[in-house]
């Protein structure tokens, strides 16, 4: 009696929320009917997610069949094995994770998780991660936002595939500059040492980090050198968006 009181509060709740507070479209804002899910039918259709032909090491699409990786995988030693992104970051896409990031819009966040989780299958099937670690915000910069998006994407990810999440096993110890005002060469120098990995914490490999957006790596590889300083050596990574590889 008292769990069927608990579910009647329940859907009473989320019905009076889907009233004052519908849900919409992540990606044009429009109000969505029951039936169209977490995203409208008509962004559905045209979703930039990313096809073949890709880089082999980054996941970035590429112009040309015959090429095997992009133009920043040929220059530069990644320190993970290889990752994936699910769509391209530009035009709606690009202002759909901007509002989520600083309009606050983190029920966005359940639609991204799925299609990490539905169209990442094939990449998470071949790697078959034994844990799922985001890579973390600094504190300061949690609080100033409210949330961290690569930590609640982590979970939800983990949530919908069964794989296990180590929220907290990587933190960020120092504040650093926004990556997007740097050269290659400032963004490694900025981001060195800015990770530790927290003590005592189960890391089964191989090791899945969560991002949100994809750009040069540099962060990424950050954080795969403080798994690597612990042993870890199987790393990959999948996020949810990332740009062209040419």
């Amino acid at each position: 009696m008292k769990e069927k009181r608990k579910e009647r509060f329940k859907l009473a709740a989320d019905t009076l929320l889907d009233v004052l507070y519908p849900r919409r479209c992540p990606i044009c804002q429009k109000i969505l009917e029951k039936k169209e899910g977490l995203v409208c039918g008509k962004c559905r259709e045209r979703l930039p997610y990313i096809r073949e032909p890709l880089c082999k090491k980054c996941g970035k699409p590429l112009n040309r069949q015959e090429q095997e990786y992009c133009p920043d995988c040929e220059k530069t030693e990644h320190e993970f094995l290889c990752g994936r992104s699910i769509f391209l970051y530009e035009k709606e896409f690009r202002r759909s994770v901007h509002r989520m990031k600083f309009q606050n819009r983190r029920e966005y966040l359940d639609f991204y998780a799925e299609e990490m989780a539905g169209a990442g299958n094939m990449f998470l099937c071949q790697i078959q991660p034994g844990v799922l670690i985001p890579v973390p915000m600094h504190p300061r910069k949690r609080r100033e936002r409210g949330f961290d998006q690569s930590r609640l994407l982590a979970r939800k990810v983990g949530a919908l595939t069964g794989i296990p999440v180590e929220a907290g096993a990587l933190v960020r110890n120092r504040y650093t500059l926004p990556q997007k005002q740097l050269n290659a060469r400032e963004r490694r120098a900025n981001l060195r040492g800015a990770f530790s990995l927290r003590e005592n914490v189960p890391v089964r490999e191989p090791v899945l980090l969560i991002d949100d957006i994809y750009t040069t790596g540099a962060t990424l590889d950050e954080a795969c050198r403080t798994l690597k300083r612990a042993g870890i050596t199987r790393i990959y990574f999948l996020a949810l968006c990332t740009g062209k590889g040419k």
